[in-house]
């Protein structure tokens, strides 16, 4: 039986970009906990040429449905936060699994403390992965960058985080975007977990690299570098801690040889090359 409550305690902004195949299961793990008006939805169908938005009805009656013919996640993600009514802003790709547990603790420590940005724990299901993807994923837990864990995907921004965070640019990696405003200013959620689908093969796993860094070189020409000299110095130490395991040493080769095909990639696209490329493996092994 709902308890409803009064007034929502966030909004929940949901871009979705041909998400049919798995955008039930997100609302589905999101809601089933949650209480009666307890968070205001919006979930904005961006360019879909499926029915996505209909199973988001189905699956989340209450909320606000906005479709545009536009594909685009930075115009999607604008949008939602023009239609938003309620602060924080818990920001959640379609293809994230979360609870409204751990929606409530981001926005429990969000409110509770001055920061801009609330990020939780991401846990990578690698189960149904190849062998390579698997390896490739206990290497890069070696990185410095998860000492305080991954901040994408699901985040909360605070009102004043909003303030500096502005106008989200047309990008090809707008959680860096954020990242990059607002790190400044943030706190970890260990008790927000949330559930990541990766590729479920090199190739798939390649194109997502190569996007990232296609989307992370055009954000160094628009943005002020974030921290050159201690990115070189998180690289020294990411290569210490693979050369210090040598059970992560396949995965370190693994690591490698996909960093230089998703470059090699990037480097003989075309110079125009700006599309968005997501990964389409695991959004199908879902829907079986």
């Amino acid at each position: 039986m709902f308890n409803p409550v009064s007034n929502p305690v966030c909004s929940i902004i949901i871009p979705a970009y041909n998400e049919a195949n798995v955008i039930g299961e997100t609302l589905q793990s999101l809601l089933k906990d949650a209480r009666q008006n307890e968070f205001e939805v919006i979930i904005i169908c961006n360019g879909c040429s499926d029915n996505t938005a209909d199973i988001a009805n189905e699956y989340a009656p209450d909320a606000q449905i906005i479709t545009t013919d536009i594909a685009s996640k930075s115009k999607a993600l604008n949008l939602g936060i023009e239609t938003a009514s309620t602060y924080p802003l818990v920001f959640l790709d379609a293809d994230i699994k979360t609870t409204a547990p751990a929606v409530r603790a981001m926005v429990h420590r969000l409110n509770w403390s001055d920061a801009f940005l609330a990020y939780g724990t991401a846990k990578f299901r690698t189960e149904n992965a190849s062998w390579a993807v698997r390896a490739f994923y206990k290497a890069w837990y070696l990185n410095p960058y998860f000492d305080k864990q991954k901040m994408g995907g699901f985040f909360a921004v605070s009102k004043s985080g909003l303030e500096r965070l502005q106008e989200i640019p047309e990008t090809l990696n707008d959680d860096e975007f954020i990242r990059r405003r607002l790190i400044i200013n943030s706190t970890w959620v260990e008790n927000a977990p949330y559930h990541v689908e990766p590729p479920r093969n090199l190739t798939n796993l390649i194109k997502v690299r190569s996007r990232i860094y296609r989307g992370n070189k055009l954000l160094e020409a628009d943005m002020e570098p974030l921290g050159g000299q201690k990115r070189k110095s998180n690289a020294y130490l990411f290569a210490k801690r693979l050369f210090l395991k040598p059970g992560n040493w396949v995965g370190a080769a693994v690591f490698a040889f996909t960093a230089l095909a998703a470059h090699a990639r990037n480097y003989i696209a075309s110079p125009d090359s700006n599309s968005w490329e997501s990964d389409v493996s695991a959004r199908q092994l879902l829907n079986k």
